[in-house]
Formats: structure tokens, C-alpha cells, sequence
């Protein structure tokens, strides 16, 4: 577990000494390549230059990015690998994304980055909490705080990135399909997904349907790594070219490298790093089901007989020739290792209402969350379950009981029906559906 850190002011030698030591002690994955990938392992039937992307992209991916590469001057951390950690580098996380705003008296919304009606920008909407204040010794800005007028916070746990690439694979219509099917089959128990709209910035992007991220806000993984890589990381790059301004507030620029306003689309970063470092998840493989015996067999039944795979539908197909675009300059790359693949995922990766039991407070209409109402979450993948120990999209359940009781109130949303038929089986019944789960 990764435990937050100070932002008080450091010394240097001690804060580099940390972060190397964190950089080395992830520096090591589990890769096999024969048979059936063991955790953090790549795809199975890499070509040679998939191989390759895999391995730099993996580098990138467990470093510590610096102030050479435009690091900050705010930051959530300074390496992918710190909110993605478990069991290993590009896994599962317990660390928290905070989002914060404003519920004005008359009940809209703003979300104190400087769009709203008064303008105001108080760094929101994310939560920024580290800074380059350690690095720089005449830096005085530090890591931001909750503005003591953001009366709206929201949480939201790090995903873990397995499988990532065969997600982005999906065609859309496979999901603009999924979502016509729930709503002309599963009308008696009011579910009925919604595939996202997510507003692109890729020029070349192959999708337009979201998938990544709690609200399906993102539609493809460049993108997500892009974002990630502006607001996460603090670097910008040819997709997010502005920088975010730390509590809203114009940049010191004691707190920049060589006292001149960052301008971070180099090579080393911005550029060639969104690349590299999708790549890595593209190629990551989905974690395997553990082997299991008469009581995941029976729990895997309940899970259907009880509805759960209405929304957390167990797989889909990629198509039969998928394509990456490799490089900033346009090359396209024919991915027999990710065409034609079964993707287990446990989810339709569509938009479904929760209700009053899981709701957010940021409204549909921004960037991290994309057309969702606050009610609206993306099904969350299932595979790699095994290896979660806090769940649903704010990190709030801490076993599975409570994750699967945390759909719905039993008033609101769509799965009202479902979570009935859940508190209706047996104690011995839960017990093997918790079983089937806990194998994913």
C-alpha cells in the first residue's frame, strides 16, 4: 500500500533518494512469454516490434518522470507506476483521485477552474496534491489544497490497467449494440446501458464510444495515457497543451525549471511518451481467472440467475483485424495478438444509473465526466478481482458483500431487481457467488 505523503517542505537529497528507491524497487515485472501469461505479463503472440513497444513502454511506465521531462509544477505523483502498483507495475491501486467544486445556492454547479459564471479558478476540478516545492530551493509553492468553498468532493480509486489494450479494441458498434440489446431485452428489470458519446482529441482516433475511465468519459487509450500524462504527471503534450495552474493561480516560476514557463512537448515527454507508455497497456495482459471448484461453478451460475451479467456481461470479441497507430507521425500496425481475441472482461462497459446509492456530485458536461449524470457509472471490468481490495468507483467497499449491496438503494436506479434477488439466496448461495467472484 502506498501511503500519501507530506507536502511539507523536504530535503532534497531525501526526497531523491525516495523516489529512486521507489523507481528500483518496481523496476522488476513478472514476463514469462510461453503459455498462459502470469501476471503483468504481455499479450501472447507479441510480433517482435510489439514485443519491443511492450518492454520500453514497461520502462516508462515503472519510472519517475522529472522536472527535465516538465514535470509539475503540480502533480498527483511523479510516476504511473505509484497509483498502479498491484500486485505489480500497471495493476490495481488503493490510492484516490479527488475531484472538487461548488454547488451554488441555486443548485448548478461550478467547478472552480475558471468556466464557470464568476470565472472563478480555484484549480479545480482535480485535486493536485504534490508539488516540485522539494526540488527547487527557492520554490514556495506547494501541493494543492481543498479550497475552503468547494462544498462538492468526490473520490475516485485508481483503476487497475490490465487488459487495456483489448478494451480499446472493441469496436464500437459492439458496444452501440450491447446497449440496443439491454434496452429491447432487459425492459422488465429497467436496465438499460447507454453507450457514451466522449468528446475526442485525437485526430486519428479509432473510437468515438467511451470506455475508459469511472464515467466512460475517454474513448480511447492514447487519449487516456494523454490525459493522464497532463493532469497526473503534470506534462503537457500535442493532445492537453495547457497547463493546469496550481490552485488556480498562476505558476511561480521558481517552481520551473530554469525560471521560464514550462513548455513540455519535447521528445523525452510529451511526444514520444504517450506512445510508449499506451503501448505498455496495450499490450498488458488481462489477469487469469483463478482455478476454482464446485462453489465458483455453482457461484458462477447465481451469477447469471440473479441478473449480475446483465450489466457485467462476461465477454466480448474484438474484431477480426485490429490496427495501432504506433507513432505521433501516423504509422498503423496490424495486431494479430489483438484481433479476434475473447475478451473476459465482466463488463458492458456501458453508462447505467445507480441511483441514490452510488451517486457522485459533478454534473454531466466535463472532462472527467463526459456526458454521465452523477448517478451514471461505467460497469466496472470484473476480471482481476482477486487481486482488489477495495471496490465500486470511490474505494468505499471494502468486501465484496458490501460492494454488490452498494448498487442500489432498493428504491433507485437499474439495479433494483438484481440486488433483490442477491438478498434472497441463501447465506450458503452468497457465499458461492462470492466465491465465483473472488476467482475473476
Amino acid at each position: 500500500m502506498i501511503e500519501p505523503r507530506s507536502h511539507s517542505v523536504a530535503p532534497l537529497l531525501v526526497s531523491v533518494l525516495l523516489l529512486f528507491s521507489c523507481a528500483f524497487a518496481t523496476m522488476v515485472y513478472a514476463g514469462s512469454g510461453d503459455g498462459a501469461p502470469v501476471i503483468g505479463d504481455h499479450l501472447p503472440g507479441l510480433r517482435p516490434v510489439e514485443q519491443s513497444f511492450f518492454n520500453s513502454g514497461g520502462h516508462q511506465f515503472r519510472r519517475v518522470w522529472g522536472m527535465l521531462e516538465g514535470v509539475g509544477p503540480v502533480l498527483t505523483d511523479g510516476g504511473c507506476f505509484r497509483c498502479h502498483s498491484l500486485p505489480v507495475g500497471g495493476g490495481d491501486s488503493v490510492r484516490l483521485l479527488t475531484f472538487f467544486g461548488k454547488i451554488n445556492p441555486d443548485s448548478s454547479f461550478d467547478a472552480l477552474d475558471g468556466s464557470g459564471p464568476t470565472q472563478e479558478n480555484e484549480g479545480g476540478l482535480l485535486l493536485q496534491g504534490r508539488s516540485n516545492q522539494a526540488f527547487l530551493r527557492n520554490c514556495s509553492q506547494g501541493g494543492e489544497v481543498i479550497p475552503a468553498d468547494a462544498n462538492a468532493v468526490e473520490n475516485r480509486k485508481a483503476p487497475p490497467t490490465f487488459g487495456f489494450g483489448l478494451i480499446d479494441a472493441i469496436a464500437d458498434q459492439t458496444l452501440i449494440d450491447q446497449a440496443a440489446f439491454e434496452l429491447a431485452n432487459y425492459t422488465a428489470d429497467n436496465i438499460h446501458g447507454k453507450a457514451a458519446i466522449a468528446q475526442t482529441y485525437y485526430a486519428a482516433a479509432p473510437h468515438v464510444i467511451g470506455r475508459f475511465g469511472r464515467k466512460a468519459q475517454i474513448a480511447n487509450l492514447v487519449e487516456m495515457t494523454a490525459f493522464a500524462f497532463a493532469h497526473d504527471l503534470g506534462v503537457t503534450n500535442p493532445l492537453f497543451m495547457d497547463e493546469d495552474l496550481p490552485q488556480g493561480q498562476d505558476i511561480d516560476l521558481n517552481c520551473t525549471r530554469n525560471n521560464a514557463r514550462p513548455n513540455n512537448n519535447n521528445a523525452g515527454s510529451g511526444n514520444d511518451g504517450i506512445f510508449p507508455l499506451s503501448h505498455f497497456m496495450r499490450y498488458l495482459a488481462p489477469p487469469e481467472p483463478l482455478s476454482c471448484g464446485s462453489s465458483c461453478t455453482q457461484g458462477q451460475a447465481l451469477f447469471s440467475s440473479v441478473g449480475c451479467d446483465k450489466c457485467h456481461h462476461p465477454t466480448y470479441t474484438t474484431p477480426t483485424t485490429v490496427n495501432v497507430q504506433t507513432d505521433t507521425s501516423g504509422t498503423i500496425l496490424f495486431s494479430p495478438a489483438l484481433s479476434n481475441y475473447a475478451v473476459n472482461l465482466y463488463s458492458d462497459l456501458l453508462l447505467h444509473d445507480l441511483g441514490q446509492a452510488d451517486k457522485g456530485v459533478i454534473p454531466a458536461g466535463y472532462a472527467n465526466t463526459g456526458v454521465a449524470s452523477t448517478s451514471e457509472w461505467r460497469t466496472t471490468p470484473l476480471w482481476g478481482l482477486h487481486y482488489r481490495s477495495k471496490f465500486m468507483h470511490s474505494g468505499g467497499a471494502v468486501d465484496l458483500n458490501s460492494a454488490i449491496l452498494g448498487h442500489s438503494d432498493g428504491v433507485t436506479g437499474e439495479a433494483v431487481s438484481v440486488i433483490m434477488n442477491y438478498k434472497g439466496l441463501s447465506p450458503s448461495d452468497q457465499q458461492a457467488l462470492w466465491d465465483f467472484l473472488a476467482s475473476l
